[in-house]
């Protein structure tokens, strides 16, 4: 009898110390320095793209101590000027919807490619906002009217490459470089939130400050200081300087050296021949979008989960 409950005690006592904490880190995205690019491209040649802006990321990246452990990424893409709430975040919350263009992608599946190298599956979700115009061709015309905002919500599958840039380890301070293209035939919605979205310039570190001059003819509003981030230069066109700079300047002179990337909306503002006959060498009409991501994180906290050992 005593060598049964010994047996027992024995057992028992070995499944407590199988259940052992496993340390999950959990890294913040550093949002005043994270960035997403937003490139608008043709598959016909995905190299001549358009940068249309540079976003604010922020979100989480859960890594684990275990070295078989693959890390899950919550981020959310979002206007440089904005500050985005909780119930925007990488959860795409549908009961408080913004009144500004928000892309969210959630982990589902992780692959790894190599030790710092994984292909990330989730899904992508697009909260954006639509305004319809009115057109009143009459003699007092003056442009389009728009109706109230309507806030639509998307969601699709996407995949990113992500690759960690700094030495691989368990620290949560890393940088984490990624990519995805989205075809507009797979996500219409994407490329047209992506387009028509006014994207404001990113600065980085931006901190302002009230002059002494409040209140007088000079005062042009706050002082700010900080790393202006800005898009990629366009490859269609090579600009510059003349020589001579007289008082009829008026800025560079560019010149086209490759295709322009152009929305379906603004290729047609072609001329109809050229449309039909689809020869115009200076035009590639945009049907996917770029996504690239460069991600700086922090250390947000330790949690224990507790892993069984079976």
């Amino acid at each position: 009898m005593f060598k049964k409950v010994s047996e027992f005690a024995l057992v028992a006592l070995a499944g407590l110390f199988s259940v052992a904490p496993a340390l999950a880190q959990n890294s913040t995205i550093d949002s005043e320095h994270s960035t997403a690019r937003l490139y608008l491209a043709s598959s016909k040649d995905p190299s001549h793209n358009l940068n249309v802006g540079v976003a604010r990321t922020s979100g989480m990246v859960k890594l684990n101590s275990g070295g078989s452990a693959t890390p899950d990424f919550d981020f959310t893409i979002y206007p440089a000027d904005k500050k985005l709430s909780l119930a925007n975040s990488a959860a795409g919350s549908d009961e408080e919807k913004s009144d500004y263009t928000v892309i969210a992608f959630k982990s589902r599946r992780v692959v790894p490619m190599t030790a710092d190298t994984y292909r990330v599956s989730g899904n992508l979700t697009l909260i954006y906002v639509q305004r319809v115009a009115s057109y009143d061709p009459s003699e007092s015309y003056s442009g389009p009217t728009y109706g109230p905002a309507v806030t639509s919500s998307q969601t699709q599958q996407a995949t990113f490459e992500f690759r960690r840039a700094t030495p691989s380890g368990n620290s949560a301070n890393a940088e984490w470089i990624a990519s995805s293209t989205i075809s507009a035939e797979d996500f219409p919605e994407l490329l047209t939130a992506v387009a028509s979205t006014v994207w404001p310039v990113f600065v980085a570190d931006e901190k302002c400050a009230t002059p002494s001059d409040v209140g007088t003819e000079d005062y042009s509003g706050p002082a700010c200081t900080g790393e202006r981030i800005d898009v990629a230069a366009r490859k269609d066109l090579t600009c510059d300087t003349p020589l001579t700079v007289g008082e009829d300047f008026s800025g560079e002179v560019c010149t086209q050296v490759a295709p322009s990337v152009t929305t379906e909306d603004q290729a047609q503002t072609l001329s109809a021949e050229r449309r039909h006959q689809n020869t115009d060498p200076n035009y590639l009409v945009a049907n996917e979008v770029q996504i690239r991501l460069d991600l700086l994180t922090t250390d947000s906290s330790a949690a224990a989960s507790v892993a069984s050992g079976q």
